[in-house]
């Protein structure tokens, strides 16, 4: 019985997945997040990544990235089943953009997102975006723990900002898509994130629901040895 109780009061204070706040002003994200990186993609376009697989390591001669071209912290995927040297995964760059963009073709696809996956979980990040895909975009955020956060974002004129930030230091990894059947599956440029594993150090409501439980159980341990 008290085996059953301490584990009970083990899980109530484990943390789960934080909720998620959004942002449509790049300005207010960064005054609410603090200090972040940017990935602006380079000013040029380098395609195909065939390798589907673009971070701050990714070396293919012959299309200009080499070692360091990305910044570190995050990387960037998306399937390869359309042979070269169809541009399934490429930095673009123009369709009004500022330099390069991060994208992915359909070519008679109907899912290519893109998969961004943190070297370790972040606060927050955000992007720009335009309807080179579509007026929609599906985005799934996946936290360390608990479910993900999913939603579609209506794009409107020009190149809107999303922010998402988390009330915890959780988010491990984002998948994005255009939902319309167009021609591109998934297009972003500025991509901004928090520090990556910054600190995994428990918020203070945790350590106060993890220091109750503990105390919980010293005392129902002494009632039981009395």
């Amino acid at each position: 019985m008290l085996s059953r109780t301490l584990l009970v009061l083990f899980l109530s204070s484990a943390a789960f997945a934080g909720s998620i706040t959004q942002y449509s002003d790049r300005p207010t994200f960064l005054g609410a997040v603090g200090p972040v990186t940017v990935e602006d993609f380079t000013n040029d376009g380098h395609f195909p990544i065939t390798t589907g697989i673009l971070n701050a390591a990714t070396n293919l001669p012959g299309i200009g990235i080499v070692p360091g071209t990305i910044q570190p912290g995050v990387t960037y995927s998306a399937p390869v089943d359309i042979p070269a040297p169809c541009c399934q995964f490429n930095i673009d760059s123009g369709a009004s953009y500022s330099g390069g963009f991060l994208d992915t073709l359909l070519a008679g696809a109907r899912s290519r997102p893109i998969t961004i996956t943190f070297d370790g979980p972040v606060r927050a990040f955000g992007f720009n975006t335009s309807t080179l895909g579509g007026t929609s975009k599906n985005i799934v955020i996946n936290f360390t723990s608990g479910p993900a956060f999913i939603a579609n974002l209506n794009i409107g004129t020009g190149f809107p900002f999303f922010g998402f930030e988390s009330d915890a230091q959780d988010i491990e990894s984002v998948v994005l898509q255009y939902n319309s059947p167009a021609s591109f599956g998934a297009a972003f440029d500025d991509f901004t994130f928090t520090d990556p594993g910054a600190s995994n150090v428990p918020e203070p409501a945790t350590f106060t629901l993890a220091g109750a439980a503990f105390a919980m159980a010293a005392l129902l341990l002494r009632k039981t040895r009395s």
